[in-house]
C-alpha cells in the first residue's frame, strides 16, 4: 500500500483546524474497519512481547482515567 503523493484537491486550503477534522474524519473511516487496516510483523511481535511483559507483572500499567488525567495536568500547566 502507497500513500497519495499529494493531498487531494482544496486541502491545502483549509484552515489548520479543518485539516486536522479532515484527518480526524479519514482516521475515523479507517477505523470503522480495523481488521482490514494491515499490520507489520514487527508490530505484532512488539505488541506479543508487551503483552506478554504485562501478563507475567512486569513494567507497569494505569487505567485510562489516570493517564487522561496526566495528560491535562500536563497541558494545562504548559499553557500557563
Amino acid at each position: 500500500m502507497s500513500l497519495p503523493a499529494m493531498p487531494p484537491p482544496g486541502f491545502d486550503d483549509l484552515s489548520p483546524a479543518e485539516k486536522l477534522d479532515y484527518v480526524q474524519a479519514l482516521w475515523e473511516r479507517v477505523a470503522l474497519h480495523p481488521e482490514a487496516v494491515p499490520a507489520l510483523e514487527w508490530h505484532r511481535e512488539i505488541l506479543a512481547e508487551r503483552l506478554a511483559a504485562h501478563r507475567a507483572g512486569q513494567g507497569s500499567s494505569r487505567s485510562w482515567e489516570e493517564a487522561r488525567r496526566d495528560l491535562l495536568s500536563r497541558l494545562r500547566a504548559a499553557q500557563r
